[in-house]
Order: structure tokens, then C-alpha cells, then sequence
């Protein structure tokens, strides 16, 4: 089963990075810009695994995830935070599943990913 993961992040370098990496393991791999465009595709389609940033103009992380965990039909919907930023404590608290630092663990994230959906 090929599982579907939405990376948010308005960097496109970085949403192309990760969309590349992912895919060679085998992810179905879509994108946002913006936390607005995030919370419209979740609602065409849940992904499996959303992959999230903190910092972004408008509705920024913490309140997309916020919105998420807000909503019940959505409690299957695993969130990983990719940050530069250092909010580790903030991010579990509004109810990430996992927290990795962009800066040094961009290259773990897909075994982070796999563990995160085992749970």
C-alpha cells in the first residue's frame, strides 16, 4: 500500500526536496504552499501523513495542526513538524505526532515517517 503524504511548507525548495526524497521511498507525495491550501486539500482528500512547517505566512502551523486535531473524522491523520523553528514543546502540544528540525534531520524524515504511520 503506497501511502499518501502532504508536505506543507512555502518554501519550494524545500517541498521539492522533500517531495524527491519521499518518492524514492516509494510516497505519494502532494504539496502546499501555504497552511490555507493545506486545509483545502485535506478536505478533497485526508492524506495519510501530513508534513508540516511551522513558520508560514497566514494560517501557520501550529494553527493548521490546531484546526486538524480540532476535527474528529480526522483523527487518523498523522502530523509530522519540520521546522527551522525551535518550538519542540509548543509543537507536541498542539498535537503533532512527531518534531524534526529541518536543518539537521531533513535526512531522517522518511524513516521518521515509517514509524509515525506504525503507530
Amino acid at each position: 500500500m503506497t501511502h499518501k503524504i502532504l508536505v506543507v511548507d512555502d518554501s519550494k525548495l524545500i517541498t521539492d526536496i522533500v517531495k524527491m526524497r519521499l518518492e524514492m521511498f516509494g510516497y505519494t507525495v502532494c504539496l502546499a504552499g501555504s497552511g490555507e491550501e493545506a486545509l483545502t486539500m485535506i478536505e478533497e482528500e485526508v492524506p495519510d501523513l501530513m508534513v508540516l512547517d511551522v513558520q508560514m505566512p497566514g494560517i501557520d502551523g501550529f494553527e493548521v495542526c490546531r484546526r486538524v486535531r480540532s476535527r474528529p473524522e480526522l483523527d487518523e491523520l498523522r502530523i509530522i513538524m519540520l521546522t527551522s523553528s525551535d518550538e519542540k514543546h509548543a509543537a507536541f502540544e498542539v498535537g503533532v505526532d512527531d518534531y524534526l528540525n529541518k536543518d539537521v534531520e531533513l535526512f531522517n524524515l522518511p524513516n521518521r515517517i515509517k514509524l509515525v504511520l506504525e503507530m
